[in-house]
């Protein structure tokens, strides 16, 4: 089979997708440099496909590609016959959009000059780029400019993949004659190595696409058998073959992997997941992803926190998964709204990442209605906070939450009142983190928190640009180590603060009593700065004075204090 058939059939949608693929991932370059591995006469691999008639879920081949738009999926109620790709997917659409489509809005040329002998075989021979009709016409102009004045250099000009294709051979012909005239190509009676080049190239396309069969091979697993035929495979033989593909190949990442078993034997998650995911970042910086929304479906569903794809290969975890879906994604609803009404944050970064936010998913799940009991806003506003200073789950979320959720959380199911276990939290925290108690090391671990709790910053985005927060020293960290301060006295949290980028771009190395000279008393005054401490040879005692004064608000603010791990020592006395 030659390529051009499998592009016709992708066009007249014989060729699908099935829901189980990932969108199309490829670049540019890649999709450029398939190009020429295909003139040049490269096999370019295998596609694999499964010929069904079941009623599936699927979606059609982009002819416009590198938009954010949703995809749109359909299913074979009628079932008719379809040909689903397997293997192969980045391939097929980058040639079917080469020859049918855009990338970016911008359309595939062909540089009918390329194709010189090269002694680096790693180069590319072929030349493609994608262009607008206006960039490849500038292009084009300025080749003929080049040539008009007698300049040296390599000639280039680009003609449209998909107008070449189409041409008639007697149109290619007066193309050529067009483009020889115009580069001024014919060396008297004799053909130059340009025009040459030339000839070949405006016929080569139509070769490698339609006569070539060896390029492109295509293996389709049950062609051709009656649609009733009990040799056809299974739904589940089918994904087990997908499955074991990328196993080998590891084309797709874990959680890829598994949200692709998760839309073949569930079809309304390919959109309920990205719709959800949509939905709850929407007001807020937290950034949440389909690969969180997964692990804390797989933590509900008591199946773990590690992204372990053989537990999706068994239909009774798949629908655990399934059966938890609304409720979870409630439970990380309630999770968010909380996060932001008692801890007055809305990034998921400035928590130290999103793993932080699963134990508390897990721990809403299983609160009636889950609702946060107002018995239990203290210990979830210390507890939440505890994650975010010490970034337990950080580094090591497959083990670590899989853990702690197991040993601290599991029984939450069989309780009717629902605690959260935050001396038990603080004991893993010590095991795991060395921490025991609450000072100056532990706000050092995660200083950005801290400026937003004093500052009453929640860490959302902003709309204009020069209004993003960012964290930067008061006094200039260049000017500090030039008077031999100390990395950790440089970097202390205590020198640490907010400010718009629009107003830290313009701030420079300047002495924070000039820069701070017209900041309102008020707002030094919040930000816990002492414009009579704002002198160098009073550095350490402004360290040790605003130090105490940001430890003693976070401990009003946020509840933690060294109260809350007088029991480690305690116990360490015993």
């Amino acid at each position: 089979m030659n390529i051009i058939t499998l592009l016709n059939q992708i066009k007249n949608q014989e060729i699908v997708l099935p829901a189980i693929q990932r969108n199309f991932v490829w670049d540019e370059e890649k999709i450029q440099k398939l190009l020429d591995s295909i003139l040049r006469g490269y096999p370019i691999g295998i596609i694999l496909m499964w010929e069904t008639y079941n009623d599936i879920q699927y979606r059609r081949f982009d002819e416009a590609v590198g938009s954010t738009s949703p995809t749109d999926f359909l299913e074979n109620k009628k079932k008719q016959r379809l040909k689903v790709v397997l293997d192969g997917q980045q391939r097929l659409q980058s040639l079917y959009v080469a020859l049918y489509g855009k990338y970016q809005g911008k359309s595939l040329y062909f540089d009918v000059l390329s194709g010189r002998v090269s002694d680096n075989f790693e180069e590319d021979k072929y030349s493609f780029e994608f262009m607008t009709d206006s960039e490849s016409e500038k292009r084009n102009n300025d080749t003929s400019m080049s040539v008009s004045y007698g300049e040296e250099g390599e000639l280039r000009y680009f003609l449209k993949v998909s107008d070449l294709f189409s041409k008639t051979a007697s149109e290619k012909k007066k193309l050529r004659t067009e483009i020889i005239e115009k580069l001024n190509l014919s060396d008297e009676n004799q053909l130059s190595e340009e025009e040459d080049r030339l000839e070949v190239n405006t016929g080569k396309l139509d070769g490698v696409l339609t006569k070539e069969v060896n390029i492109l091979k295509a293996l389709v697993i049950d062609e051709n058998k009656p649609q009733d035929s009990p040799e056809r495979q299974t739904d589940s033989d089918v994904l087990e073959i997908f499955y074991r593909i990328n196993r080998q190949g590891t084309p797709l990442n874990r959680s890829e992997l598994i949200f692709s078993m998760m839309k073949l034997n569930w079809k309304e998650s390919s959109t309920a997941l990205p719709e959800f995911v949509e939905r709850i970042n929407q007001g807020n910086s937290f950034g949440l992803d389909i690969d969180f929304v997964i692990r804390a479906l797989f933590a509900v569903s008591g199946l773990g926190t590690k992204f372990d794809v053989d537990l999706l290969r068994k239909k009774s975890n798949m629908e655990k998964v399934r059966s938890s879906f609304e409720k979870c994604c409630e439970a990380i609803q309630s999770t968010i709204d909380n996060v932001q009404q008692h801890c007055r944050i809305s990034s998921s970064k400035i928590l130290g990442g999103d793993a932080n936010l699963i134990p508390f998913v897990y721990y809403f799940f299983h609160c009636p209605k889950l609702q946060l009991p107002n018995s239990e806003i203290v210990n979830f506003r210390k507890s939440l906070f505890l994650c975010g200073f010490t970034q337990p789950f950080r580094r090591w979320a497959d083990s670590r939450l899989g853990l702690f959720i197991r040993n601290e959380l599991s029984h939450l199911s069989n309780n009717e009142q629902q605690t959260f276990p935050i001396e038990r939290l603080i004991v893993w925290i010590n095991y795991w983190e060395s921490v025991d108690g609450w000072d100056r090391r532990l706000v050092q671990r995660n200083s950005e928190l801290a400026a937003c709790v004093i500052q009453q910053q929640s860490g959302t985005k902003t709309h204009f640009n020069l209004n993003t927060q960012e964290m930067d020293h008061i006094f200039p960290r260049s000017k500090l180590r030039e008077k031999n301060f100390e990395a950790a006295d440089v970097n202390h949290f205590a020198n640490l603060w907010l400010l718009p980028k629009g107003k830290n771009i313009n701030k420079y190395n300047r002495h924070p009593k000039d820069y701070l000279q017209d900041v309102p008393d008020k707002e030094l005054k919040r930000a816990l700065i002492d414009r009579e401490l704002l002198d160098y040879r009073r550095y350490r005692t402004f360290l040790r004075t605003r130090e105490e004064e940001i430890i003693t608000i976070l401990e009003k603010r946020i509840g933690l204090s060294d109260k809350d791990f007088k029991f480690l020592r305690d116990q360490d006395g015993d």
